[in-house]
């Protein structure tokens, strides 16, 4: 068996000279991990809210208008890409604030640059969707009447579980926590626990 070791917490084990164990609670705390990285981004950043309750918008007008595979594809990606310049945006500015707490030149341009990245990506997929969008438009009544005959209970369904939800959420969050402050969080320059 092995003498016994000590992990980082301090609690002895004893050594397994075998094959090692597969683990699952390493990756289930990456992804427990992220999603608390997440929830701070979206409660945080009314950028971030604002980019969400716009996604399911889209998402609402793919299915009310009924464009296809390759359309729903194109929207996704960049609506992926919009939310991932967000993230970075969030994650620049958190840093920089880290690293530089008073204000900086360098420190702004740093910030700027992040959030023209995000200016980039809104105006790409504001593009691909003009793109994705337009042949559906130019046939909107043969649309609205196979909306009506097809896709009808999945356009309420998708409205009532996830544009409904994210739109409560973009002005619940808002009212309930002003400015982005949340109860324990505290903003570069703050003292830890006031």
């Amino acid at each position: 068996m092995g003498t016994p070791r000590r992990d980082p917490k301090g609690v002895s084990q004893p050594q397994d000279l075998g094959a090692p164990r597969p683990s699952f609670r390493p990756v289930v705390m990456s992804f427990v991990h992220a999603m608390e990285g997440l929830s701070y981004v979206y409660l945080t950043q009314r950028n971030m809210r604002i980019h969400v309750s716009m996604a399911t918008l889209v998402g609402a007008a793919c299915i009310f208008l009924g464009v296809g595979r390759l359309e729903v594809l194109m929207v996704v990606l960049a609506t992926a890409g919009v939310l991932v310049a967000e993230v970075v945006n969030t994650l620049t500015e958190s840093m920089v604030d880290i690293l530089e707490p008073r204000y900086h030149p360098a420190a702004k341009v740093v910030k700027d640059v992040a959030a023209a990245g995000v200016l980039i990506a809104s105006v790409f997929a504001a593009f691909i969707g003009v793109v994705a969008f337009f042949p559906a438009l130019l046939d909107f009544p043969e649309r609205l009447r196979s909306l009506l005959r097809e896709r009808l209970a999945l356009f309420i369904a998708y409205t009532c579980v996830v544009v409904v939800p994210s739109l409560v959420g973009l002005f619940f969050v808002e009212f309930r926590f002003p400015k982005g402050r949340l109860p324990g969080c505290f903003e570069a320059g703050d003292k830890e626990g006031t």
